[in-house]
């Protein structure tokens, strides 16, 4: 399944990209979404390269009708990559749901549009459960589109640190 979604911010790509590679963004971040047992796995900035590998709880949003309770819990352990290349401003994320055979991506790009910077995000999602993995796709992206906007108003509260 794909689609596509776009965070705003007042400020530009340059402030953002510096946001987006620092670690402490991502850990800050999802402490302040409520989400549990954070972990940094790896990280590293190589360059213009930034790349950090992040472990955490979060609880799903999503309504789970019965045939996808074995697939989905309530809280969900996350394992999510994320990353940027600070001169061309384009970026990865990846996303794994323990004990959930599916691929969660999306690639980012920055984009300035005179005071503010857009991240447009292209997600793909695959799920290879036979018969249900296409209704498991669209829960999970309504898990994502619901935490989009908590997402996108702690960003944009925290750029003013950057």
């Amino acid at each position: 399944m794909k689609f596509t979604d776009t965070h705003s911010f007042e400020a530009s790509s340059d402030t953002v990209i510096k946001m987006f590679t620092d670690p402490s963004y991502f850990t800050d971040k999802y402490e302040a979404l409520g989400f549990s047992n954070i972990k940094v796995i790896k990280q590293s900035h190589d360059g213009d390269d930034f790349s950090i590998t992040v472990q955490y709880e979060a609880p799903s949003d999503a309504p789970v009708p019965g045939f996808a309770k074995k697939f989905m819990a309530d809280t969900n352990v996350v394992t999510q990559t994320d990353s940027w290349n600070s001169a061309s401003k384009t970026g990865r994320l990846d996303a794994e749901i323990k004990g959930l055979p599916a691929k969660i991506g999306a690639d980012m790009q920055l984009v300035d549009d005179g005071g503010m910077c857009h991240n447009e995000m292209s997600w793909n999602i695959s799920c290879s459960i036979p018969l249900v993995g296409g209704k498991v796709e669209k829960l999970i992206a309504q898990d994502i589109q619901s935490k989009a906007q908590a997402d996108q108003d702690q960003s944009a509260a925290m750029l003013a640190n950057y």
